[in-house]
């Protein structure tokens, strides 16, 4: 694929521009462009990709792609009815082995079904980072820390053990009202797998990792880092770059797109189990409903 233009409002980023600068209506009615990438605040982010998909473009949207379940299904039905790809910028899911890969969400939620598991994400970041500018503004943001970077490993764990029955948060540490820079709580699985997580950007250090312990198999991701015991066979896949896994995320959508496919576990509907433990551990209700720049 080719970088055609950029869409920005402000004025400081645009007047040194290489590449053109257009508006969104621009986009929109540029027959020439097939695709669009969202990378904007989470909220609003939804009223963008279903205006990109009414103009049937194909589209790639940032994490995470909705502000609640609801939300996301009706973006994934319009993309249905529309005939467009419609993925999702999750490129920590490409850690995962060809043969997670490929198999049905609901066969790897049988396969891990009651498994005990462990999330710990810390991402340092200055208080400022979540007391100023969009970040600081719940509709905007949608969320702090477990929003924005705890999604990762939280999406990894959904992926991979499945629907989520409920979700309880332990204890918040709020840099603005809305806004976390710490959190700890536990997701419950449909599947009766349990998954405790802590996610912070209050400690210096970085760190990311997942453990899931099933009664017959065993899979870590640790920092990028895949390694897994699956029906007796130990499986190793070293750390790749974020920017190399984002790559891959482009061109398996381009692929897609060309062959007329489907984009397999990118697929934005892979997301609900996702946006339903995120709004369990943010609003403590799996499924509630967020009002969101006037989306409801």
């Amino acid at each position: 694929m080719a970088l055609v233009g950029v869409v920005d409002e402000d004025p400081a980023k645009t007047s040194n521009a290489s590449i053109p600068v257009c508006s969104y209506d621009d986009v929109l009615r540029n027959e020439a462009i097939d695709v669009v990438a969202l990378c904007v605040p989470p909220g609003g982010r939804a009223r963008l990709v279903a205006q990109a998909v009414e103009a049937n473009k194909h589209v790639m949207v940032e994490k995470p792609p909705a502000t609640c379940v609801r939300e996301l299904e009706d973006l994934v039905t319009k993309a249905a009815a529309a005939d467009v790809r419609a993925a999702v910028m999750f490129q920590h899911r490409l850690c995962l082995p060809e043969r997670l890969l490929a198999a049905e969400p609901r066969e790897l939620a049988q396969r891990f079904a009651g498994s005990t598991a462990s999330l710990v994400v810390s991402r340092p970041r200055h208080e400022s980072h979540y007391t100023s500018g969009w970040r600081a503004r719940p509709t905007s943001s949608s969320g702090g820390v477990t929003a924005h970077l705890g999604v990762h490993y939280l999406d990894l764990a959904s992926q991979i053990l499945g629907p989520v029955d409920s979700a309880t948060v332990v204890s918040r540490v709020e840099a603005a009202p809305g806004v976390d820079t710490q959190l700890t709580g536990w997701v419950r699985f449909s599947s009766g797998a349990m998954l405790d997580v802590l996610v912070t950007s209050r400690s210096r250090y970085r760190h990311e990792q997942l453990i899931i312990l099933g009664s017959t198999d065993r899979l870590e991701i640790r920092d990028g880092a895949f390694s897994a015991d699956l029906d007796g066979e130990r499986i190793t896949r070293p750390a790749r770059p974020a920017a190399t896994l984002r790559s891959e995320v482009y061109r398996r959508m381009v692929a897609a797109i060309r062959s007329g496919e489907d984009i397999g576990v990118l697929d934005l509907a892979r997301s609900r189990p996702t946006i339903s433990a995120l709004n369990g551990l943010t609003t403590g209700a799996p499924d509630q409903v967020l009002v969101s720049d006037g989306i409801e």
